[in-house]
């Protein structure tokens, strides 16, 4: 877990320079940064911790993952909300939950993503275009990201679950 939260630090970090200095978007790029390094925080505080650790108990993995989401939440509200090609990331702490954590644990991460998706659907500064390349997306075509995340979230999610359990079975 700890290997995929430092990708995730280094990925969204990428990911935010490229869209500012690569696209010169004219996004919140401290705000993002500082979000980005509340999780580095969080990362070097948990290895410190930590430090004997090989394997997280469950409760706290859930946390993590809990605050992963939450994270991810606050990069979007940032960057455009669920316009963001990016929002579809609310998949991957469901899916490792669905994996590696018990069922209660894994519908709470689902639904606190799912809620976090649909605050995002109201909520959110504008996806940084100019105002000569800004489109203008139908509400039908953002229900549509907003309902295609929630079902992706349950489907996958319960996927997921099926598949880790039949890995376990067979082991």
């Amino acid at each position: 877990l700890m290997r995929l939260r430092w990708l995730s630090v280094i990925g969204q970090t990428i990911a935010v320079l490229a869209v500012y200095f690569g696209f010169e978007f004219d996004l919140p790029i401290w705000a993002c940064l500082a979000v980005i390094a509340l999780s580095a925080w969080l990362n070097i505080a948990l290895r410190i911790r930590f430090r004997q650790a090989r394997r997280i108990e469950p409760d706290r993995a859930a946390w993590l993952l809990a605050f992963d989401i939450a994270q991810l939440a606050i990069m979007m509200f940032l960057t455009g909300g669920l316009e963001n090609p990016f929002a579809f990331f609310f998949l991957g702490p469901v899916l490792l939950s669905a994996t590696a954590l018990p069922p209660r644990m894994t519908a709470m991460l689902g639904v606190f993503a799912m809620l976090c998706a649909t605050a995002l659907a109201f909520f959110h500064y504008p996806l940084p275009w100019t105002d000569a390349d800004r489109p203008a997306f139908p509400n039908d075509y953002l229900l549509g990201i907003w309902l295609s995340i929630l079902l992706a979230i349950f489907v996958i999610g319960i996927y997921a679950r099926q598949i880790a359990e039949e890995q376990r079975q067979l082991a």
